[in-house]
């Protein structure tokens, strides 16, 4: 064997094998999406969103129910607004249709309520009517913000349970 067949045949093994190497890493593409809050340009506040908060033209006053559970080593401060349409904040409104009356829960302004490290906070009201014209008050949305990491989720019961994750809103 001549010296010049084994280097073609040393370069030739370099190349298939460096085609090969990269055809099994997939095309370059875009860089994905940015990590959660918290892993570089991200952190407090954490803003949660939940929603559809109604069933539109529903009849009674169906339980709500939301769920904020804390994930931190800390205590979390944290904050539910139950929204209208135009994004005013429902706490301690009446609920529409409830009998007897009844306001939606949650925090005005500022204020905000501690859930311990590893707890759950459940919050509950029963879901307004909203099937006449000029019903004002109505639940569009749930906003939850908190100063540590917290999950996010929501049961609005109509006709049996409808458990749905709420979304994280983007910074």
């Amino acid at each position: 064997m001549n010296l010049s067949f084994a280097r073609q045949a040393c370069v030739g093994l370099f190349v298939l094998t460096t085609t090969l190497l990269l055809a099994c890493q997939g095309p370059a593409g875009p860089p994905g999406p940015a990590g959660p809050p918290g892993t570089s340009s991200g952190g407090a506040p954490y803003v949660w969103i939940c929603t559809p908060a109604f069933y539109p033209n529903s009849g009674g006053n169906p339980r709500a129910d939301i769920y904020v559970f804390n994930g931190s080593s800390a205590s979390a401060n944290i904050a539910v607004h139950i929204l209208d349409k135009d994004g005013a904040n429902l706490s301690g409104l009446t609920i529409p249709g409830t009998s007897p009356a009844a306001n939606y829960p949650g925090q005005t302004g500022s204020a905000t309520e501690s859930v311990a490290a590893s707890h759950t906070k459940v919050v509950t009201w029963q879901m307004p009517q909203e099937g006449a014209a000029g019903i004002t008050n109505v639940a569009a949305s749930v906003r939850v913000i908190s100063d540590q990491p917290v999950v996010v989720g929501s049961d609005f019961q109509f006709s049996g349970f409808k458990a749905l994750p709420c979304s994280l809103l983007p910074k």
